[in-house]
Order: C-alpha cells, then sequence, then structure tokens
C-alpha cells in the first residue's frame, strides 16, 4: 500500500526547498539523490504556487469587498 505523504503548510514547504536547495549545492550528493531531491523540490515548489495562487485570490475577494 502506497504511504500518503504528510502535507506541509507552506512555511514548513518553504523551509524544505532551503534544505534540497543545500543539499544539491553541495558536490558530495550524488546524481541518484541529486534527482530524488530535485523531482521533491519541484513538487514542493508547485504546491507553493498553488497555495500563494489561493491566498491572492482571497485577498483579491477581500479588497472587493
Amino acid at each position: 500500500m502506497a504511504e500518503k505523504k504528510k502535507e506541509l503548510n507552506i512555511e514548513e514547504a518553504f523551509a524544505r526547498l532551503e534544505e534540497i536547495n543545500k543539499l544539491l549545492e553541495n558536490p558530495d550528493t550524488n546524481l541518484k539523490d541529486s534527482m530524488t531531491l530535485y523531482a521533491e523540490g519541484v513538487e514542493l515548489a508547485n504546491a507553493c504556487k498553488e497555495e500563494l495562487a489561493g491566498v491572492e485570490k482571497e485577498i483579491k475577494i477581500l479588497d472587493e469587498v
């Protein structure tokens, strides 16, 4: 059975993206791990983008009131 990933809030996602960036900059990180980290980073970045788009919509709605 596939294990579900824990949902991170946006602050945790940004913190994890910073960790991933540092690991990718480390010359000791091998190619396979780099690809796994990169894929995780892309997934987190997309989730953050969606979250921020939702917040932007809410702000626009509140500004119209």
